[in-house]
């Protein structure tokens, strides 16, 4: 089924996991706006990246006992996957081209990302990467 909101969006695994641990900060406002307004696309590999990230232990004292499962859960209801088609080479961190990949197969015009070595790119075939406060300054809920 086609999902009727405005277009895709990429948001890099450290900006999803911000939001899960602050859900009440600026951030945690960011993912509900993007939610309401974008479809978050995700791949296999960026997907994996949150699932195994969001375990690390420095993270226990943000998620009670079903914390991790519920944000997880929850993401997963807004999300779209999209194939790994593009591989290319464009960030200082080759781990993070993933998500450039990703905007470019899913069609996404913005990636968020607080990674300074995504940050340092911009814009790339017609991608923006901005930083979450980029992000918020520029667009305007309804």
């Amino acid at each position: 089924m086609k999902n009727s909101k405005a277009a895709y969006i990429v948001i890099d695994t450290n900006v999803l996991i911000s939001a899960a641990i602050l859900p009440k900060s600026k951030i945690g406002t960011l993912l509900e706006i993007i939610v309401e307004s974008f479809v978050i696309a995700q791949n296999e590999s960026t997907f994996a990246e949150l699932e195994s990230r969001i375990q690390r232990d420095k993270f226990d004292r943000y998620f009670g006992d079903n914390g991790r499962i519920v944000f997880l859960t929850r993401l997963a209801q807004t999300i779209e996957h999209f194939p790994v088609t593009t591989q290319i080479q464009i960030s200082r961190d080759a781990d993070d081209d993933k998500f450039i990949g990703l905007a470019i197969d899913s069609g996404a015009k913005i990636l968020i990302s607080g990674d300074l070595d995504l940050k340092d790119v911009k814009t790339y075939k017609g991608i923006e990467i901005l930083s979450p406060a980029q992000f918020m300054g520029r667009f305007k809920p309804k």
